[in-house]
């Protein structure tokens, strides 16, 4: 930008020589292009000591237009009206110096006082003082220049220089020697400097420039419009305020943008805007070398030799009406001429700020970002602003505590969660969210009266006002937090959401992105206390001493019926008004656990201390010890991926008035994190005499199943005038004077186990053989499995009935039949005439024998190794990983051990299974022990003719007590039936089944078909998942054995191993 400087040029001496042809008696000068004539007759001496009474005329051209000076000479005409000088103002004009002096020059003055400061000096030869403007290059003797000064540079007024002076100073011997001439002076106007506001220009006037600050403003110093009035240079040290023609108005929505340019740094360089008190504190600092108070900083800061472009939203810095606009250059040092900064382009223009929205409680809030302020001024930088890069996410930049105001206030309470997304670019010192509940004092936020209102999910430094919450956010990373702010802030209703993002040591780094804001209420609680759903206000407290995890809450339902556990928790909700527990008084719920932990249970409590008195149930959990004063004598227990539903008669524990629900969740372990829970359906009531009291109905039932029963019951009740609208697990509780849903469900299985007794056969009486026997077989040890069908040799049918058949020795296992031998046709004859009389329309009790005991996977399955027919090999279908024999010690006759099979070892290998549902009511559950035949007796070794059991492991039995394969064929059983099921006032409920077929049919894998037994909802997912750990699958021996040999101390070395135990 090009900004008026001196212009000197060098003319012919002739051409400036006046021609003398009268006496002019008025000197003619040009005032912004028009002729101004200046009387002689006005003329004075300027400064009366130096002039000599004016003894030395001034000699004028004939047009007026050329005045020479002859010796010693101090002579001032008057200017009328009085000159106006602004910072664009410019003097013209042409100087020949005929014979020079101690000082040649000429002055514009406010009086004829002589000022030095007034005057430009063509030539001299006397030293002057700084005061005096000394034009370079000066004019030689004999030569003639031409001049272009911008005084405007150096002085400046309104209607303030009253006198155009014409000085030759010669204060020598002879004072009539020197001669000056001067002349075709014109003084002129450039352009004026203005700013823009909304496309228009407002013109500042610079013959009204102010200094500010007492001491300051170092007069001498002007400023410097360019040729375009666009920028102003500022050089030297200066505190200059200049007014406007028309004033500004500076709203919220105001924004300032212009290019700031600095040479020469020092020690502040800013742009303000004022009123007429011309006040200091609305000053935008763009370049510094020192600090100072109560102005604003902006960023970047310009440095030496740079460029910036400053756009920023000034309305949310201040706000009003400013008629003067301000250039500080603060320069302290010595060099009170150094500094140098141009300011341009400055540009006012109304903007749309952005919205942030926020959801509370459902519904989107738009946060007006005009609305942005410091929250503290001690801590805020004011001009770090806040950026709002989408409508659901605010960005801090830089060091900000910055507070936004809710456009909808709405009430904090200690049910009121907090969730957003957190970003962090770049940590500092600690990165929050507050919520302030004060609507007159915003920087209440830092205030712990009452609780905290603020939460940190990052930070390098700790302060005492507020929360961490964990885990922090690393950097680069993007983290959710739901926090339960509810629990620690104060409450009340929230005015303010304050973001901050704290950095002391360097204000402008630091960034930090928070979206997806959402303020919702935690959901009642809803139990039905005597059929009445009650809600009960969700503020979680800390039950009993140094249990609880705080942060971790129970999630509650929309619909308050259901409330999920995570992790570990003590929590105890206080009721809306207490609860009497009586002799009477049912609590009933259902319990579901996705992971187990050490401890579940549900409590009532007067207080919340956890060691006075035994108030909580347990439900779950692995932990077997150290329960302190937990209840858990008498409790059915949910394990990991059950269901469970709950009916328990509270006076068997405690009775009383109790002021508080508890849940327990305890998990000590190194994740305090793990474990899930889920209660739903949470219910108090009274039990009364049940309404199935004199009732009579009957209904049908393909499956005696438990949840059939009572199916069938609740549909039978809607004939019973006075069961409408009952529960028939509440009912039948009643009837039958229960302690808990486990008596219900233990009498329904009674009943239906009676609707069977007369369709049902022992598997002892199935062989026509005592229990010996039949465990001795499913050992793989009597004679069934190992005889040899021969001719001449052993007969089955004669030895069937030895106590060693199912002991391992009985020949069914281990005769061979060949040819002249043994025949299994004839000698296990009980078998056809087994299957024959009962397999298809009887069920078959499991044998109670020590092989299928403990089928808590309620699946069972036989394994061979050898055939009766002495040119056979059972069919290759599996493979054998290892045998712990620990798992059979009935079997194996040893305490501890184990044998594995690498490679294939095992050489050919058979396994077949089966499983049932988790009722005994289902139909493959009543009849397993038709399947058990099936696949041991009538498959295995009478079809199959397969025999004998891996070492160390039975041949048949519970999958828990088998050896470790990777997989079995399947069987299931089907049956047609019909129980009937009848009640009547005096027998109450009676059954009887009626039996149509009963048919076995394959099944393919048996961990597929446990699999669908999971979708059925007859087995849990979790017991699926330890199915997969008797039957790992194809190709995973190698990995189980690894696994295994691990907990024994050893390395499993891979394939090649042929020894039982694989050396360290």
């Amino acid at each position: 930008m090009r900004f008026p400087s001196i212009s000197i040029v060098a003319l012919a001496a002739s051409v400036l020589s006046p021609v003398l042809v009268v006496a002019q008696s008025n000197v003619v000068i040009k005032i912004d292009g028009s002729d101004v004539s200046i009387p002689l007759s006005g003329q004075t001496s300027y400064d009366s000591n130096q002039d000599e009474r004016m003894r030395r005329p001034l000699v004028v051209s004939a047009d007026g237009r050329s005045v020479t000076v002859e010796g010693n000479t101090h002579r001032a005409l008057p200017l009328t009206p009085a000159l106006t000088i602004k910072a664009s103002t410019t003097m013209e004009l042409d100087v020949t110096i005929g014979d020079i002096q101690e000082a040649q020059a000429l002055c514009i003055d406010e009086n004829t006082g002589h000022s030095p400061s007034r005057c430009f000096v063509f030539a001299h030869t006397q030293d002057l003082s700084s005061s005096w403007h000394v034009l370079e290059p000066q004019t030689p003797e004999g030569e003639t220049r031409h001049y272009s000064i911008p005084i405007g540079h150096y002085f400046w007024g309104v209607n303030k220089y009253n006198y155009l002076a014409y000085m030759q100073d010669n204060d020598s011997n002879d004072r009539d020697s020197g001669s000056m001439t001067i002349a075709n002076i014109q003084i002129s106007d450039g352009a004026e400097y203005f700013i823009e506001q909304d496309g228009i220009r407002h013109y500042v006037n610079t013959a009204e420039q102010k200094s500010i600050g007492s001491g300051q403003d170092s007069w001498q110093y002007g400023l410097k419009v360019s040729d375009d009035g666009k920028s102003m240079q500022v050089q030297g040290n200066m505190h200059r305020a200049v007014p406007l023609d028309t004033a500004v108005t500076i709203d919220v929505n105001t924004q300032l943008d212009f290019d700031f340019t600095l040479e020469d740094l020092r020690d502040l360089h800013a742009l303000c805007f004022a009123d007429s008190t011309l006040n200091k504190n609305k000053c935008l600092v763009a370049g510094k070398q020192e600090h100072w108070s109560n102005v604003f900083y902006l960023s970047p800061q310009t440095q030496q030799g740079e460029s910036h472009h400053y756009s920023l939203p000034i309305g949310l810095l201040y706000q009003g009406t400013f008629d003067h606009i301000m250039f500080i250059q603060d320069n302290d040092s010595g060099c009170r001429s150094c500094g140098d900064a141009t300011y341009a382009n400055v540009k006012l223009s109304q903007i749309v700020h952005p919205e942030l929205d926020i959801m509370v409680n459902g519904v989107v809030q738009k946060i007006k970002a005009s609305t942005a302020v410091s929250a503290r001024d001690d801590q805020d930088t004011k001009t770090n602003f806040l950026e709002f890069p989408t409508s659901v996410s605010v960005t801090m930049i830089g060091n900000t505590h910055k507070a936004l105001t809710i456009t909808e206030p709405f009430t904090i309470d200690k049910a009121t969660e907090l969730d957003f997304d957190f970003t962090l670019g770049k940590i500092e010192e600690h990165h929050t969210i507050c919520i302030v509940t004060d609507p007159s004092n915003i920087a209440s936020y830092t205030s712990t009266t009452g609780g905290k209102r603020c939460f940190t999910v990052a930070w390098t430094q700790n302060v005492g006002w507020d929360v961490d919450i964990t885990p922090q956010t690393p950097e680069g990373e993007t983290r959710h937090y739901s926090i339960p702010i509810g629990l620690w802030h104060p409450g009340g209703t929230a005015y303010y959401l304050v973001l901050v993002q704290d950095n002391d040591a360097n204000k402008l780094t630091g960034k930090a992105t928070f979206s997806n804001i959402e303020f919702s209420q935690r959901p009642d609680l809803v139990i039905n206390i005597d059929g009445v759903d009650t809600s009960v206000f969700n503020y979680q407290l800390s039950y009993g001493t140094r249990q609880d995890f705080e942060q971790n809450l129970i999630e509650v339902s929309d619909d308050g019926k259901s409330a999920s556990l995570y992790g570990n928790l003590h929590k105890a909700i206080e009721l809306p008004t207490p609860v009497t527990i009586t002799d009477d008084t049912v609590l009933s719920f259902t319990l579901d656990v996705e992971q187990e932990l050490e401890i579940v249970s549900i409590c009532f409590d007067e207080d919340l201390s956890d060691q006075v008195h035994a108030r909580c149930l347990k439900l779950s959990g692995y932990q077997t010890r150290d329960f302190g004063t937990l209840i858990y004598k008498g409790i059915k227990q949910t394990y990991e991926g059950e269901r469970k539903e709950y009916l328990i008669r509270l006076k068997e524990f405690y009775t009383g008035t109790f002021q508080y629900i508890v849940f327990q969740h305890d998990n000590d372990g190194a994740s305090r994190h793990d474990g899930i829970s889920h209660f739903s359906d949470i219910a108090l009531y009274e039990i009364e005499p049940s309404c199935l009291t004199g009732a009579t109905f009957n209904f049908n039932l393909n499956e005696c199943t438990i949840d059939g029963f009572v199916a069938g019951v609740q549909s039978s009740m809607a004939s019973v005038g006075a069961c409408a609208g009952k529960d028939a697990w509440r009912e039948l509780l009643s009837l039958w004077d229960g302690q808990s849903d486990s008596d219900v469900r233990k009498r329904i299985q009674d009943i239906c186990v009676s609707g069977n007794a007369g369709e049902t056969v022992s598997f002892d009486m199935l062989l026509d053989s005592e229990k010996q026997f039949v465990e001795e077989f499913f050992d793989g040890g009597n004679k069934w499995n190992y005889e040899v069908d021969e001719a001449g040799g052993p007969d089955l049918a004669t030895n069937a009935a030895e106590s060693e058949f199912f002991d391992g020795g009985n020949k069914w296992n281990y005769e061979v039949d060949e040819a002249g031998g043994p025949d299994l046709a004839t000698n296990a004859a009980r078998i056809t005439y087994a299957d024959e009389k009962f397999d298809d329309k009887t069920a078959i009790s499991l044998p109670h024998v020590h092989n299928f005991e403990g089928c808590e996977l309620r699946a069972a399955m036989c394994c061979y190794v050898a055939a009766r027919d002495a040119d056979s090999e059972p069919t290759d279908n599996s493979d054998a990983c290892y045998m712990e024999f620990k798992n059979s010690q009935e079997s194996s006759h040893v305490r501890d051990g184990y044998s594995i099979y690498p490679d294939d070892s095992e050489g050919a290998f058979t396994c077949h299974g089966f499983a049932w549902g988790n009722d005994s009511g289902y139909a493959d559950a009543a009849f397993k022990g038709n399947t058990l035949f099936n696949v041991a007796m009538k498959r295995g070794l009478y079809t199959s003719k397969e025999v004998e059991e891996l070492p160390g492991a039975p041949m048949c039995g519970c999958v828990e007590h088998m050896p470790v394969v990777s997989r079995a064929d399947c069987t299931k059983t089907t049956v047609t039936q019909t129980i009937s099921v009848s009640f009547k006032p005096v027998t109450q409920f009676f059954a009887e089944t009626s039996i149509t077929s009963v048919a076995h049919e394959d099944c393919g894998d048996l961990t597929t078909h446990y699999g669908q037994l999971v979708t059925d909802g007859k087995a849990t997912a979790t017991e699926a998942l330890k199915l997969k750990r008797h039957l790992v699958g194809d190709g995973q021996c190698g990995n189980a054995l690894y696994d295994f040999l691990e907990t024994k101390g050893f390395i499993y070395p891979g394939s090649g191993v042929s020894s039982t135990q694989a050396k360290k």
